[in-house]
């Protein structure tokens, strides 16, 4: 009897088991088209404000999911705010380089770089960093606010983020763009996202340097697509020296661009690690052999003219020398603001003598040269940089395109 009553109930229980098991699972939720899941939160984020480009990476076609504060401190201690959303890329291309052109199983161009930086003659310390990575053939230079504390930290955290990003071939970000953005200028801006978060979460984990950021410009050349890409942020610059000809390729991200005049008119309308919704300038242009292309601080052309500029890089073929007499000639000038001067030289890549070429590029994994220690002596106060807020009345610039950006010329 008590044998009966046991297989009786594993019986049931048996039966059970199989009805649930059979049951079918919950649905899956679904995504609509304008829409992409967070990870974290599992809600959707609605991106259909703009065309999206997903940038692809060796870590897969991953999500860069909106910026979360993981170390909030009181907003009366920082000013800034979070990074909002996904960045929004203006793209912008040169004369001959509208086109996309294939591949080249080679190097249709060669380039080779020098740079430094110098503390100046007024500022009490250097905020200017530099990047030089051959084997990218990337190259940066940001400008740490001097007057925000940590004006040194917020230009190293940047040119290190972007180092690392290229190292770890870790692209991973969605950007924003009202036209397709080129691949390769699409990782470009990647990183410079990635240095963006670095900076604001540095700032947001001490009150002591939660004012600062820095502007940046970086250059990423393609030698078997015959391409440049400048990624800009601030009012850094990027020039091409070209058949004796110097032009700027950046226009300056200042208040001045929407319309603000007088004294407010040069303060900074965006910065690496303090505005709230980032929006990078790309522009694209070719490369011709015997083009120089110049990165700079502001603290080269606040002292010198373009025409100054133009005359060193016509009468100077060694760019090492080139930089120097450029740093020189801003000391000489007064001196007023650290300088950073990173000159990139192209050649015809079917060039073999390469043992000509004056100022052999440094090793094969690059070099940045970070802020230097602060001397002893107090030579002046530092000018505070300011990142504007926009007056009532004054909307955002219009988007940057191919017209505006020529007609700079």
């Amino acid at each position: 009897m008590l044998i009966g009553i046991l297989l009786l109930a594993v019986g049931v229980a048996l039966l059970g088991y199989v009805v649930t098991a059979r049951q079918p699972a919950p649905a899956a939720p679904q995504l609509t088209d304008s829409a992409q899941l967070d990870p974290d939160h599992a809600a959707p984020i609605d991106l259909n404000d703009a065309h999206v480009v997903r940038v692809h990476s060796a870590l897969g076609d991953a999500v860069l999911a909106p910026f979360r504060d993981e170390n909030p401190v009181p907003s009366a201690a920082v000013e800034s705010v979070a990074p909002r959303s996904v960045p929004r890329v203006v793209v912008a291309y040169e004369d001959e380089a509208d086109e996309e052109e294939g591949t080249s199983p080679q190097a249709r161009i060669l380039v080779t770089a020098s740079g430094d930086s110098d503390r100046g003659r007024c500022r009490r310390a250097n905020d200017d960093s530099l990047l030089i990575m051959p084997d990218h053939n990337l190259f940066a230079v940001a400008d740490g606010m001097g007057g925000y504390a940590g004006g040194s930290v917020a230009s190293s955290l940047a040119v290190e983020a972007i180092k690392q990003t290229f190292e770890q071939d870790a692209f991973v970000a969605e950007l924003r763009s009202l036209g397709t953005v080129p691949r390769r200028g699409g990782e470009l801006a990647s990183s410079i996202m990635r240095a963006h978060q670095a900076v604001f979460s540095a700032a947001r984990q001490n009150p002591d340097i939660g004012k600062m950021g820095t502007t940046l410009v970086a250059a990423r050349f393609s030698p078997n697509k015959q391409r440049v890409y400048i990624g800009h942020v601030g009012d850094s610059r990027c020039y091409r020296f070209r058949r004796g000809s110097l032009r700027q390729l950046t226009t300056d991200q200042t208040m001045s661009t929407v319309g603000l005049k007088g004294p407010r008119a040069d303060d900074l309308l965006q910065a690496v690690g303090v505005t709230a919704d980032l929006s990078i300038d790309l522009i694209v242009d070719k490369p011709q052999a015997g083009d120089v292309y110049l990165l700079c601080s502001d603290g080269l052309n606040k002292m010198i003219s373009d025409q100054q500029i133009q005359r060193t890089l016509a009468s100077e073929r060694d760019p090492e020398a080139a930089v120097y007499g450029l740093i020189e000639l801003a000391n000489d000038a007064g001196g007023m603001d650290n300088v950073t001067v990173v000159l990139v030289k192209v050649m015809d890549g079917t060039l073999h003598d390469i043992v000509t070429i004056p100022s052999p590029p440094p090793g094969p994994k690059g070099w940045t040269k970070l802020p230097n220690v602060a001397p002893t002596d107090d030579c002046g106060s530092d000018d505070e940089t300011v990142v504007g807020q926009l007056p009532p009345g004054l909307t955002a610039p219009p988007p940057l395109t191919p017209e505006t950006n020529k007609s700079r010329s």
